[in-house]
C-alpha cells in the first residue's frame, strides 16, 4: 500500500464507521418511533377502551337501579341510554382498533357477554313499565347483575392483559432503543480507535517518508541549491527517507567538490611546472643561439 492509498484509508474508514453510526442511530431512532406509534395507536387504545366499557357498564347499572327506584324518573332513562350508545361505540371502537392483534381474539367474547346483559337489562326495564317492582328487583338481582359480573371480570381480565401487554411493549421499545444506542456508541467508538490507529500510521509513515521535519528537508534543499554544501543535515532513522537521501546527495556532492578541487590544484602545479620548463627552455635557447654568434664571429 502507497503513501496515497495510506492517507485516503486514514481519511475514508473513519468516516465510514462514522457515517454507519450515525446511520445506525438514526435507524434505531425511526424504529423506536414505529413502536411508540404502534404503542399508543394500539396496546395504549385497546387499554383505554376497555377501560371505557367498564366505566360505561358501570353507569349502565347505576341507572338501572335510578330506574328501578325511581320509574318516573326521564334522566335516568337518559343515563342508561348514553351509556349503552357509549359502550357500543367504545366496543366498537376497539374491535376496530385490535383487528389483526394478540388482543383481537380476547376482545370476541364481550359481545356475547354485552349481549346477554342488554336481554337482560331490557327484561328489568320490561317488568318496570309494567308495574311490576318487585319483580323488576328479582330480575335484577337474578338477571342483570350477574350478567353485569361476567362481563366486568372479562373486562377487567382484558384491562390486565392490556396493561401487561403494555408494559412488556415499553419494556421492548427500551430494550431496543437501548441495544441501538450501545450498538451506535460501539461504533463510535470503533471510528475513534480506527482513526486514531490510522493518524500513527499516516504519522509513522510521513517519518519512513520524509525522515524529518518537512520545514527542516525543505531548508536543506534551499541551502543546496543556493550551493551551500557545509550545512549539517538532521539526523534520520531511514536512510531510504527524504532526509536521508538528501545527506547522501549533500556527501556525494562533497565529494564530488572534493576531487575537482585537487584535479584543480593538480592542474595548477602541472601548468606552473610546464611554464617553469618553457622558460628554462626558453633560457637555453637564447644562451645557445648566443654561443653561436659568438663562435661564428
Amino acid at each position: 500500500m502507497n503513501f496515497n492509498q495510506r492517507l485516503i484509508l486514514a481519511f475514508v474508514a473513519p468516516a465510514v464507521l462514522f457515517v454507519a453510526g450515525l446511520g445506525g442511530s438514526i435507524w434505531s431512532l425511526t424504529q423506536t418511533q414505529s413502536r411508540f406509534d404502534q404503542y399508543i395507536n394500539t396496546e395504549q387504545a385497546i387499554a383505554s377502551g376497555v377501560q371505557e366499557m367498564y366505566a360505561q357498564g358501570l353507569q349502565m347499572g347505576q341507572a338501572l337501579r335510578n330506574i328501578v327506584l325511581d320509574p318516573n324518573n326521564p334522566q335516568a332513562y337518559k343515563n342508561l341510554d348514553g351509556a349503552r350508545e357509549a359502550f357500543d361505540t367504545a366496543h366498537k371502537g376497539t374491535l376496530e382498533v385490535a383487528r389483526g392483534t394478540a388482543s383481537e381474539a380476547a376482545l370476541a367474547p364481550l359481545a356475547g357477554l354485552r349481549a346477554e346483559q342488554a336481554k337482560a337489562q331490557d327484561k328489568v326495564l320490561e317488568l318496570v313499565k309494567a308495574g311490576s317492582g318487585v319483580e323488576a328487583v328479582q330480575a335484577l338481582n337474578a338477571q342483570e347483575t350477574p350478567a353485569w359480573r361476567k362481563l366486568r371480570g372479562a373486562l377487567l381480565e382484558l384491562g390486565k392483559a392490556s396493561r401487561d401487554l403494555s408494559s412488556r411493549t415499553h419494556a421492548s421499545v427500551n430494550a431496543e432503543a437501548d441495544r441501538a444506542r450501545w450498538v451506535a456508541l460501539g461504533l463510535a467508538v470503533l471510528a475513534i480507535g480506527v482513526a486514531l490507529g490510522l493518524g500513527f500510521m499516516v504519522v509513522r509513515t510521513l517519518r519512513q517518508e520524509l525522515g524529518g521535519d518537512p520545514a527542516v528537508a525543505r531548508q536543506a534543499v534551499r541551502r543546496i541549491a543556493e550551493g551551500d554544501l557545509t550545512g549539517t543535515m538532521p539526523d534520520s532513522a531511514y536512510a531510504q527517507s527524504l532526509v536521508g537521501a538528501l545527506t547522501a546527495m549533500q556527501n556525494a556532492m562533497r565529494a564530488l567538490v572534493g576531487q575537482v578541487h585537487q584535479s584543480s590544484q593538480g592542474i595548477e602545479v602541472a601548468s606552473t611546472e610546464i611554464a617553469r620548463g618553457n622558460q628554462d627552455l626558453s633560457a637555453r635557447t637564447e644562451q645557445t643561439a648566443s654561443n653561436l654568434q659568438q663562435t661564428a664571429a
